[in-house]
């Protein structure tokens, strides 16, 4: 039986205005924030999952833009 779980990318970086780490979820165009990475992370994935959903979703922290990481 195989166990299925949701991946979203999400992109951390620190709001430098507030000093608060925001984790941006492009895809969804949902956004979470804390005084940490992994609580603004954890805020997200709640955000995440308090939708209907039929599996579980988890965030996958990128720090970077995917076009940055996409040069020929």
């Amino acid at each position: 039986m195989s166990y299925i779980i949701l991946e979203y990318p999400a992109l951390i970086y620190k709001n430098k205005k507030n000093d608060t780490y925001v984790a941006n979820c492009i895809t969804k165009k949902l956004v979470g924030y804390g005084k940490s990475e992994s609580i603004a992370i954890k805020n997200l994935e709640k955000i995440l999952n308090s939708k209907k959903t039929d599996f579980p979703v988890r965030v996958k922290p990128v720090y970077k833009f995917l076009s940055n990481l996409c040069r020929n």
